[in-house]
This record gives C-alpha cells, structure tokens and sequence, in this order.
C-alpha cells in the first residue's frame, strides 16, 4: 500500500496550480482580451509544472 502522505501530496501540483491561476486571474480591473489570453498561457504552463513537479515528487518517494 502506498504512504498516506504520498497519496495526499499527489494533488499538491494541482492544488499549486490552481491557486496560482486564481490569484492571477482574480482582477476584475484587467481587459477581457488579456484575461482570455493569460488564461491562455496559464493552461500551457500549468500542464508543464503539474507535469515536473508530479515527476518530482515521484522520484523523491520513490528513493525514500
């Protein structure tokens, strides 16, 4: 069976991201243009670090 903890880290890269996307885009004040296009990069980026941190975090529990 798998660590308790691993199983409960392995949403932390999710929940990062999506506190980020919330945060940036949490302003009212901002164009809609450049709300849709920083969504935008947000989905692309965020792919990539939920992408390295999983394997990150798979290679730190994997060596404990």
């Amino acid at each position: 069976m798998a660590n308790p903890i691993t199983r409960k880290l392995k949403f932390l890269p999710y929940a990062l991201v999506g506190i980020a996307v919330f945060t940036i885009n949490a302003n009212p004040d901002a164009n809609p243009y450049l709300q849709a296009y920083v969504t935008l990069l947000e989905a692309k980026l965020g792919l990539f670090l939920i992408y390295f941190l999983t394997k990150k975090l798979g290679g730190f529990y994997k060596d404990n």
